[in-house]
């Protein structure tokens, strides 16, 4: 069986391909993966009106920390990049109107559960006190009381606080709301992007 493709002409020429040729794939592959974030964040909203305290919904907010970094990928350059990489996440981010954009919370979040042996192998072994290591209920405790009696302050690796869906990293709390705010405003902008120029875009 073979497909037949419909071509589209976005852009004609010969020679070298210029810097921007392969723009329309990269905001396509955004559009892609704001699509399967908010979708990740879709599924935790349907399992934490079944079970708000369902540790699934801590494998759910990474899924959705997955897609959002892959989006902060394209649009921002590591320290290291090439030039190429840097002119081209510079250059979609003014296509989209996303100059200056903030990835950091992203990038924090995504780096803590793509690294969390490092981060258990730093924190257990220097934390005081008493140290749990993954939580998710619909609010965070300021006190826990062993079955001995004993009060402690805990300190969480992990803790999802589904009143709120703020993600607590041990001394770091991040918002999947406004994670899920970023990407919402990135998939309208590449969405239009892409309509504007038809098939061949993407």
């Amino acid at each position: 069986m073979t497909d037949r493709l419909e071509r589209h002409w976005f852009r004609k020429g010969n020679g070298a391909k210029p810097a921007d040729f392969a723009d329309g794939f990269f905001i396509a592959e955004l559009e892609f993966q704001c699509e399967f974030g908010l979708r990740a964040f879709g599924e935790m909203q349907n399992a934490c009106s079944t079970d708000p305290r369902h540790p699934a919904l801590i494998a759910l907010a990474h899924a959705l920390l997955v897609y959002a970094g892959n989006v902060a990928k394209i649009l921002t350059a590591p320290a290291k990049a090439s030039p190429r990489m840097r002119s081209r996440t510079k250059r979609i981010q003014g296509m989209l109107g996303l100059e200056g954009a903030d990835f950091e919370q992203i990038r924090l979040a995504r780096n803590y559960f793509e690294h969390f042996d490092e981060r258990m192998d730093r924190f257990v072994g220097s934390h005081s006190g008493l140290l749990i290591h993954r939580r998710v209920q619909e609010s965070y405790p300021t006190e826990v009381e062993l079955d001995d009696g004993r009060k402690f302050e805990p300190a969480f690796l992990q803790f999802l606080e589904t009143s709120t869906l703020q993600l607590i990293l041990y001394d770091q709390t991040f918002s999947l709301p406004a994670i899920i705010k970023t990407l919402e405003n990135i998939q309208s902008k590449a969405k239009e992007w892409l309509a504007a120029r038809g098939p061949a875009a993407a």
